[in-house]
């Protein structure tokens, strides 16, 4: 039996103090050009976000799935196979009569799992780029991301039952060298999936009751912002801060994770201000995860220690701490429509309001002419705010239909 590495070497590290430490100067950070990377942008009295630098923006859109049984039977063969897989390792395993010949099953368990990964790299970028160039639709990208992140899903399971597996043999660990591409594997494929893809998955499974879904893209990222059940949920990957064959630069110093905490201090310094986030690495991915509760929410953000840039984040803000303020109002004879926004492509309220009683009215509500759902009994509609200039229109159960002009934020 090999004798286990030493603990901390690859499973969870927390870290409670953020110090300045030897050797790591954070990169600069502005909130304006895109040739600074990553492009955090500052938001008052609430965490700040990750966002496509304004001139990368090749498109925006809303969208919204719909149920799609290819997609669907594509998602339940990959689940199958990925369980006919994983009963085959487990019973392989146990047939092995040596730990050579063990060994040898788990690294070609391993190759065979990051061969996969790499093709879910491979067809991330190819869906970003073609999106981005129109070469396929908003529907058919959204549809490939969840399909990319069910399979990711997939392969983190496979992962968690090759160490179960080993753990529950007699006189058998895996070695450093498998624990650590175990871990690697893991810490890439969080990268590959996220709250929204994973929700609009289940959408077009006919699941769940679908929701408007803004997408923005550029040749190398996107960001996917929806609301639903109170909360504002927020995904962004941006493919230009993720440097997988760079020198990992917390890796240099004497305290990697104090570096770590540096850095996201940095970049998210109101979360420091009310929560210390748990910092977590995985082998020698160069991927590092920072994670926190806070009052508004919850924050998932994941630094590249080639460029000590985050290059995905997740994030939900529950609506009642958004800020926000009236921007625009217009009004007929019948109905008065209200909007009010809160920050660039963040939570946007629509209030539409019965003149002559002063009530709330139901009415469904279009951005630049695209349905994104109905105010219901409540009139009040929370949905997300797009780029640039944009028209809220609301048309009531009787016909009428306001139109307002609004001014995006920048």
């Amino acid at each position: 039996m090999r004798p286990l590495p030493a603990v901390g070497v690859i499973l969870l590290m927390v870290v409670s103090v953020a110090a300045p430490v030897t050797g790591f100067a954070p990169p600069a950070q502005t909130a304006g050009g895109s040739d600074q990377l990553p492009q955090v942008t500052p938001v008052d009295n609430t965490t700040n976000h990750l966002a496509i630098p304004a001139s990368d923006v090749r498109s925006t859109t809303y969208n919204r799935s719909s149920i799609d049984v290819g997609v669907a039977v594509a998602a339940g063969s990959s689940d199958l196979r990925s369980d006919y897989a994983t009963t085959t390792f487990e019973r392989q395993f146990f047939q092995q009569d040596s730990e050579t010949a063990r060994d040898r099953l788990v690294d070609e368990t391993l190759t065979d799992i990051e061969s996969q990964r790499t093709s879910l790299e491979q067809r991330n970028e190819a869906a970003i780029q073609q999106y981005a160039n129109g070469v396929i639709t908003a529907t058919e990208f959204l549809r490939q991301l969840a399909l990319i992140d069910a399979e990711s899903r997939q392969l983190a399971t496979r992962l968690d039952r090759i160490r179960a597996t080993a753990g529950t043999a007699p006189d058998y660990s895996l070695s450093p060298a498998q624990r650590f591409r175990l871990e690697n594997n893991r810490g890439v494929l969080k990268t590959y999936r996220g709250p929204i893809s994973q929700r609009i998955s289940a959408e077009t499974a006919g699941e769940t009751e679908p929701n408007a879904v803004y997408v923005e893209a550029s040749l190398e990222g996107y960001m996917l912002s929806t609301v639903s059940d109170g909360q504002y949920t927020r995904e962004t990957y941006l493919g230009q801060d993720r440097e997988q064959t760079a020198v990992d630069q917390f890796a240099q110093t004497n305290d990697s994770l104090g570096a770590v905490n540096t850095r996201a201090e940095n970049l998210y310094p109101w979360l420091y201000s009310e929560q210390y986030p748990s910092v977590q690495t995985y082998g020698r991915s160069a991927i590092y995860q920072i994670q926190a509760d806070h009052p508004n929410g919850r924050l998932t953000a994941y630094l590249d220690g080639g460029t000590a840039n985050v290059f995905y984040e997740t994030q939900t803000l529950d609506l009642t701490t958004v800020d926000r303020s009236e921007v625009a109002t217009n009004v007929n004879q019948s109905v008065r429509v209200r909007v009010q926004q809160s920050f660039e492509s963040g939570p946007l309220l629509v209030t539409v309001i019965d003149n002559s009683t002063g009530s709330t009215d139901d009415a469904t509500v279009k951005i630049n002419g695209k349905r994104i759902g109905t105010t219901g009994t409540d009139g009040a509609l929370w949905t997300v705010e797009p780029r640039g200039e944009y028209t809220v229109t609301a048309i009531t159960q009787d016909g009428d239909r306001v139109r307002v002009p609004v001014s995006g934020l920048v």
